[in-house]
């Protein structure tokens, strides 16, 4: 499907409506969204993906990608988001391992 022009065309239109919104996502986040959704239209209505391309429309794409971004970053603002939990007390082998998780993630680049 990356190659086909109406994707490519679809991935730039909505790119385009994001950045008219204020919002920046990676274009491989846009690709994924955009494949996965004519995808599940095609499969749902039973036919082939080059049909399911009637039903898109980038703004309204780019409106569900905002609402996303939005409500990720309101529910990461709240208290203590991001922080690592703080062991028990009484369990000082559980916060070794926990004091190394930061530095794992960093040298996995996330994955553990």
């Amino acid at each position: 499907m990356g190659n086909a022009k109406a994707f490519k065309e679809a991935v730039a239109q909505t790119l385009a409506e994001l950045a008219r919104r204020g919002v920046t996502l990676a274009p491989v986040t846009v690709e994924d969204t955009i494949e996965r959704q004519i995808t599940t239209v095609a499969e749902r209505l039973g036919s082939q993906v080059r049909s399911a391309w009637r039903y898109f429309d980038a703004s309204v794409t780019a409106d569900r990608l905002a609402q996303s971004v939005a409500s990720y970053e309101e529910s990461s603002s709240e208290k203590d988001v991001g922080q690592a939990p703080m062991p028990p007390l009484d369990n000082p082998t559980l916060a070794l391992v926990l004091a190394g998780v930061p530095d794992s993630l960093a040298q996995t680049g996330g994955d553990l």
